[in-house]
C-alpha cells in the first residue's frame, strides 16, 4: 500500500455518532476526503453529522447483530453503487461491573450480540465487495482487556478476545489477497460506553476512566493511522501497553496480582466495588467456609465414600 492510499475510499463505519467512532468519522471524511456510509442508533446525533459533512457522509439505522440485516445492508450499498472498500467494526458496549453469576441471561446476549456477533456478521456480509476493491482494508476494534481479560467484565474480555482471534485469523487468511487487516485494542477511553453502563450515572462513576484514559479524540487519531499504515496489532496508549507487557513477559502473575490491586482498592473505587462486595461484607463467613471446604478433601481414593446417588430416581437407567 503507497502512503496515500487512504485518501477518497468508500468506508462502512459502525458506531460513528459518537465516541471514537465519531472522532474516526471526520478525520476519515475532513482530513482524507472518504465517503463515510455510517450505521448507528441515534438519529438525532446522525443528522448533526449529515449535516456537517453533507454528501461525504450518509448513514442506515439497522441492528447490526443481525445477520440478514448485514446481507441487506450489502445488497443495497452494492445496488446504490457504494462499492465498499475499507470496513470498520467500532459498535461496541460494556457490561455492569460486576460477578459473572449476578448477570441476566439478557445482558450476556447483549453484550455477545453487540461486541462480537456483529463483527462476526459485518465482516462476512461485507467481505465479497471488499475482495474487490484495489485497496481492502477491514478494521476490528477490540479492547486491551481482549490482551488481558479483568475481572467484574467477564462477558465484555470474552467478546473482545474473540474480535482479536477472528481479526488475527482474517489477517492470515486474507494476506494473499493484499486486504489489510487492523485490530486496534485500546486502553480506557472517556467515551459515552462507560456512562451507559447499567447502574452508574453522573461523573464520579467515571472517576477512573477519565484519570487514567485517553480521549476519544486521541484514540480516533490512532485508529486512522493505523489503518493508514497497515498494521494488524495495535495497542493504542500507555495503559493499554502495561497491560500487554505484563502478559507478554509474566501472564498468570499479572492476571492474579491484576485481580488483588482491584479487590484491595474496590472500596474505594466505585466501579470495582460490585465485584468484591460479597468477599468485604462477609469475609469471616467466607474464610470459615474455606477452612471446613479442606475437611471435604480425600488424599487417598480409598477414602472416598461410596453410593454418591442416594435417590435411586436420580440413577442412570
Amino acid at each position: 500500500m503507497t502512503k496515500k492510499w487512504l485518501y477518497g475510499r468508500n468506508v462502512v463505519l459502525t458506531g460513528c455518532s459518537t465516541g471514537m467512532g465519531k472522532e474516526v468519522l471526520l478525520l476519515l471524511v475532513k482530513k482524507y476526503g472518504c465517503n463515510v456510509m455510517g450505521v448507528a442508533r441515534n438519529k438525532a446525533k446522525l443528522d448533526e453529522l449529515k449535516a456537517e459533512l453533507g454528501d461525504k457522509f450518509s448513514y442506515r439505522r439497522f441492528n447490526i447483530s443481525d445477520l440478514q440485516a448485514w446481507k441487506d445492508f450489502a445488497v443495497e450499498l452494492e445496488n446504490m453503487g457504494f462499492m465498499t472498500d475499507i470496513l470498520i467494526n467500532n459498535a461496541g458496549m460494556i457490561q455492569p461491573f460486576g460477578q459473572y453469576n449476578d448477570l441476566t441471561d439478557e445482558q450476556v446476549k447483549r453484550v455477545v450480540d453487540t461486541n462480537l456477533m456483529s463483527v462476526v456478521y459485518g465482516c462476512k456480509a461485507m467481505l465479497p465487495t471488499i475482495k474487490k476493491s484495489k485497496y481492502g482494508y477491514i478494521c476490528n476494534v477490540a479492547s486491551a482487556s481482549a490482551i488481558l481479560p479483568v475481572g467484574g467484565e467477564s462477558i465484555y474480555s470474552a467478546t473482545k478476545g474473540g474480535v482479536w482471534a477472528l481479526t488475527e485469523c482474517l489477517a492470515q487468511e486474507l494476506r494473499g489477497y493484499g486486504i489489510g487487516v487492523s485490530c486496534v485494542m485500546p486502553g480506557p477511553v472517556k467515551t459515552d460506553i462507560y456512562k451507559a453502563r447499567e447502574g452508574e450515572s453522573g461523573p464520579k462513576a467515571d472517576s477512573l476512566v477519565e484519570s487514567i484514559g485517553i480521549t476519544a479524540q486521541t484514540a480516533g487519531k490512532r485508529i486512522v493511522k493505523a489503518i493508514r499504515k497497515g498494521k494488524v496489532r495495535v495497542v493504542t496508549d500507555g495503559v493499554a501497553r502495561l497491560m500487554d507487557f505484563g502478559m507478554r513477559v509474566c501472564p498468570s502473575f499479572t492476571c492474579k496480582a491484576t485481580g488483588s490491586l482491584m479487590r484491595k482498592f474496590s472500596p474505594k473505587v466505585k466501579s470495582f466495588y460490585p465485584i468484591y462486595q460479597e468477599q468485604i461484607e462477609n469475609k469471616k463467613a467466607i474464610k470459615q467456609m474455606k477452612k471446613d471446604r479442606k475437611k471435604t478433601v480425600y488424599k487417598k481414593i480409598d477414602q472416598v465414600p461410596e453410593g454418591a446417588f442416594k435417590n435411586d430416581d436420580l440413577q442412570d437407567k
